[in-house]
């Protein structure tokens, strides 16, 4: 006999940062038992036992209510961020089926210019390297995506329950960008700098992926120009994309990019965040009406925050 029957219990574990409710919701997702016993509470002859062939026809009806009432049940709209985002990539991939092509074409001379320049990117790149020691914990905490979301997390004090839409703004500028630039990146090959130049000893391993355009730069940057889109109530907004070219710069001070990985990065976001909020052929309609809904819906957040704020 397993564990699991000797002890009639088992232990769910709420590990699940991305999670709606949240201790400042004053619910502690922390550790909760399930036991084997709770099923035994299902009412005899009730949905969803199984009726009896003797069932009266009042029973039978109370039976297809219940039934109903479950099947009208949906999941909630805001779920797990990360993955949702999945669905407004499909529709910026379907609804822009040449957005490869044109971001390829438009950054295509940056790269031809990175190939002129490469001795003089090389030792900007040396150059930058005596920034490492004052930006250390900065670089490492931004080594991964979860990283950089962090600082934009903390920046706006937001998360998946006090701005669900927000949040999901971030969470799919994030995984887009993270499709487009691994797509590009494939099509340009670059090899990173310390490839061609042993000089450049980064601060961590590089990760196996190509140089060309800069992941950090166009993620950090897309992410940015969602949230100034969804009208935030913030003081000074260029801060933002402070945050995203610091972010971009600390990874040419890392030894991992170029200046000009940066710069296609800053060129691409800008072309996928003007494709995400284009009207489509009629000049009337959003063309990606999905994220049209969701980024309308963070601006009433935001509006709902300014106005909480002046109330106070």
């Amino acid at each position: 006999m397993s564990r699991l029957g000797k002890s009639n219990t088992n232990t769910n574990t709420n590990t699940n940062t991305n999670t709606i409710v949240s201790p400042q919701a004053g619910v502690s997702p922390g550790v909760r038992y399930n036991t084997q016993e709770f099923p035994k509470l299902l009412v005899r002859d009730e949905f969803p036992a199984a009726l009896p062939s003797s069932a009266t026809g009042k029973q039978e009806e109370d039976y297809g209510a219940a039934q109903a009432a479950v099947n009208s049940v949906l999941f909630r709209r805001h779920w797990d961020a990360e993955l949702q985002a999945s669905v407004y990539l499909n529709e910026f991939i379907v609804q822009n089926p040449t957005w490869f092509e044109d971001l390829a074409k438009a950054i295509t001379e940056l790269h031809d210019r990175l190939h002129e320049q490469k001795g003089e990117q090389l030792r900007s790149v040396l150059g930058m390297s005596d920034e490492r020691e004052p930006r250390f914990v900065e670089i490492i905490d931004q080594h991964e995506a979860e990283g950089v979301l962090k600082y934009f997390l903390g920046m706006l004090m937001v998360d998946s329950s006090s701005a669900p839409a927000t949040y999901k703004l971030m969470r799919l500028g994030r995984r887009i960008g993270e499709v487009v630039v691994m797509c590009l990146k494939d099509h340009f090959r670059e090899p990173r700098p310390s490839q061609v130049c042993p000089a450049i000893l980064p601060m961590v391993d590089p990760p196996i992926t190509p140089s060309f355009p800069a992941g950090h730069a166009l993620q950090s940057h897309l992410i940015a120009l969602l949230i100034k889109a969804s009208g935030r109530p913030f003081v000074q907004p260029s801060l933002l994309f402070r945050l995203s070219e610091r972010i971009a710069e600390n990874r040419i001070v890392a030894g991992l990019h170029y200046e000009l990985d940066n710069q296609a990065g800053v060129t691409a976001a800008e072309m996928v965040f003007e494709r995400l909020t284009a009207l489509d052929d009629t000049k009337k309609n959003p063309r990606c009406p999905l994220f049209r809904a969701l980024l309308d819906e963070a601006k009433q957040e935001g509006e709902r925050e300014h106005e909480a704020s002046h109330a106070q």
